[in-house]
C-alpha cells in the first residue's frame, strides 16, 4: 500500500500537496470572512434596507444558526457521496446564495439568505480536514492543520479592515461578493480537476459508522475534541466580553484591546508553526499536555488576578499570552487525534468539533452579559468554568493510541 511519504510515483507529490493546501486555505477562508467582512456594514444596514439596530444584529446571529444546521448535515452525510465534490458543491451553492444576498433590498431578505449562506458555508468547515489527514502523515497533517490555522487566525484582525474599505468603495454588497468570487473560483477549481483532493477513505473490515451519539461515547475522542473546543471556546469567550472590561472597568482603550489582540494571534502563530518541530520531539500527548496545561495555568491565574483586584491590561497581557501559545501547540495535533479516535466517521468527528467551537463562545458570552458589569472577575469566573474541564478531560479521559490512518493506508486520489 503507498504511504503518503512514500517515494515520486507512490503517492502525491510535494507540489501536489501544496496544491491541495492551497484550494482548501482559499475555501475555507471564502467561507471565514462571511461574518468579521460584513461587520464594519451592520451599523449602516438599518439606513440602507430598512429595520432597526436590532434586525441588523441579526445577519449576525442568522448566519451562526445556519451554520451549525449545516454543520450537523454535512457531518451526517459527509461519507455518503465523494467528499471532493460534496465540497465543491457546498462551495458553488455558498457562491450562488453568497450573490443573492447583495442582491437584498430590506433586511429580512437579507437575514433569510444569510441562513441559507451559514449553511452552506458549513462544507468547508467540515469535509478539509479529513482530507489533510489522508493527505499527510500524521507529524506533516499536524503541520499542515497548524499552519492553516494561523493563517485562520488572521481574518477577525485584517477581514474588518478589508471590509470598512470595500463598503467605503464599493457599498455593502461588495461583502458578500467577494466571499461568492472566491467560493465559486475554489469550486471550478475542484469540478475541473478532483484530483487535486484526496477521496474519501474507505472502510475497513469490521469498521462501522455510528452517528452522533456513537462520538459522544467515544472517550478517546471526547478527550481530544472535548478539550479543544472548551479552550478555544474559553478563549473566544474572553475576546468577545474584553473590550468592554478593559475600557469600562479597567481604564483601557479600544486601540489597548487591539493591541493586546495583535500580540494574542503573534503568539498562536509563532507556537502553531512551531508544533510540528515540538510534536516529533515530545510526541503528540506530551505536546496536547503541555499545551492543555499552559491554558490551565492561565486560568487560576486569571481568577486571582482578577479577585485580588488587578486592573493592569499589561498584567492581564502576560496571564493570557499562555493560552494562545497553549492553543497554538496543541490545536493542530488535537484537532488530528480527535478525527484519528473519530474514524471511520471522521465528517461527523470533525462537524461536532466544530460545532462545539461555535456554540460554547455563543453560551459563555451570554453567561458572561448578566454580570459583565463586575468587570474582570466575571470574566475570569467563565474563563475558568469553560477552559478548566479541558484539563479534567485531558487526565481523565483515555488516550488514542492506534494508528491513524495517515500513516498506515494510501492516499486515494481519483
Amino acid at each position: 500500500m503507498n504511504r503518503p511519504d512514500s517515494p515520486a510515483g507512490e503517492g502525491p507529490s510535494s507540489r501536489e500537496r501544496m496544491l491541495a493546501c492551497l484550494v482548501v486555505v482559499v475555501g475555507t477562508l471564502a467561507t471565514m470572512v462571511s461574518i468579521d467582512l460584513v461587520l464594519p456594514a451592520i451599523p449602516t444596514l438599518p439606513s440602507l434596507l430598512g429595520g432597526d439596530p436590532q434586525a441588523a444584529q441579526y445577519v449576525l446571529a442568522t448566519y451562526m444558526g445556519g451554520s451549525s444546521i449545516g454543520l450537523v448535515l454535512f457531518g451526517a452525510i459527509a461519507h455518503r457521496f465523494d467528499a471532493r465534490l460534496l465540497l465543491a458543491g457546498s462551495l458553488l451553492a455558498y457562491a450562488i446564495v453568497s450573490a443573492l444576498a447583495a442582491l437584498a433590498t430590506d433586511i429580512w431578505t437579507l437575514n433569510a439568505i444569510r441562513i441559507v449562506q451559514g449553511a452552506t458555508s458549513a462544507g468547508a468547515a467540515v469535509l478539509p480536514a479529513p482530507m489533510l489527514r489522508r493527505l499527510f502523515t500524521d507529524t506533516g497533517a499536524v503541520r499542515a492543520i497548524s499552519v492553516i490555522g494561523s493563517i485562520q487566525s488572521l481574518v477577525p484582525g485584517l477581514a474588518p479592515l478589508i471590509g470598512a474599505w470595500l463598503l467605503h468603495v464599493s457599498g455593502w454588497q461588495a461583502s458578500f461578493i467577494v466571499p461568492a468570487v472566491l467560493g465559486a473560483l475554489v469550486a471550478a477549481v475542484i469540478f475541473i480537476k478532483p484530483s487535486l483532493l484526496p477521496a474519501n477513505q474507505p472502510i475497513e473490515a469490521g469498521q462501522t459508522r455510528g452517528g452522533y451519539l456513537a462520538l459522544l461515547r467515544n472517550k478517546r475522542y471526547l478527550r481530544y475534541a472535548l478539550s479543544h473546543s472548551l479552550i478555544l471556546g474559553g478563549l473566544i469567550t474572553f475576546v468577545f466580553s474584553a473590550p468592554y472590561i478593559m475600557v469600562e472597568t479597567m481604564g483601557g482603550t479600544v486601540e489597548g484591546f487591539v493591541f493586546f489582540q495583535l500580540l494574542s494571534v503573534a503568539m498562536f502563530v509563532v507556537t502553531s508553526n512551531l508544533a510540528g518541530i515540538f510534536v516529533e520531539r515530545w510526541g503528540p500527548e506530551r505536546l496536547v499536555t503541555i499545551g492543555t496545561l499552559m491554558v490551565g495555568a492561565s486560568a487560576l491565574a486569571l481568577l486571582a488576578y482578577a479577585f485580588a483586584g488587578g486592573s493592569s491590561i499589561v498584567v492581564l497581557l502576560f496571564i493570557m499570552l499562555p493560552v494562545s501559545g497553549g492553543l497554538g501547540l496543541r490545536g493542530g495535533v488535537g484537532f488530528v487525534k480527535s478525527l484519528a479516535a473519530s474514524a471511520p466517521d471522521e465528517g461527523r468527528g470533525s462537524a461536532a468539533l466544530m460545532l462545539a467551537i461555535t456554540l460554547l463562545p455563543t453560551i459563555g458570552t451570554a453567561l458572561v452579559a448578566p454580570f459583565i458589569q463586575f468587570g474582570l472577575p466575571a470574566l475570569a469566573v467563565a474563563f475558568a468554568v469553560i477552559t478548566l474541564p479541558a484539563v479534567a478531560a485531558i487526565y481523565w479521559l483515555p488516550r488514542f493510541e492506534g494508528e491513524t490512518a495517515s500513516s498506515t493506508t494510501a492516499v486515494h486520489f481519483g
